[in-house]
């Protein structure tokens, strides 16, 4: 399996340990405030999680743009609740082996 890298773009800092807690072959990095970290992040990051209900309005337009312009799947978690979070993290796996898995079929 190909290993894949997702950023998280908002949420509770507090609840790092719990967000980045995912199996093995993805990578999981946080960013919780506008920052340079993001955009650098979000340039090599295969998709994106933004939490919606707990970021500021320039991080959220940072990685919707940057999402929009590397064409890579962007994930919405209405909440920084973990089983929201957590959900919408397996989302963007799955999008990301589809990703994949369509590249390997034109390659």
């Amino acid at each position: 399996m190909e290993s894949a890298s997702i950023l998280l773009v908002g949420g509770l800092e507090r609840m790092d340990g719990h967000y980045r807690a995912a199996p093995d072959g993805v990578a999981i990095c946080a960013v919780y405030i506008d920052s340079h970290a993001l955009e650098r992040r979000a340039e090599t990051a295969d998709a994106i999680v933004l939490v919606t209900g707990h970021v500021s309005h320039a991080a959220a337009l940072k990685a919707r743009t940057i999402a929009r312009r590397r064409n890579i799947p962007l994930v919405h978690a209405l909440t920084p609740s973990l089983s929201s979070v957590r959900n919408a993290l397996a989302n963007a796996m799955l999008a990301v082996r589809k990703v994949h898995a369509q590249e390997r079929r034109t390659a």
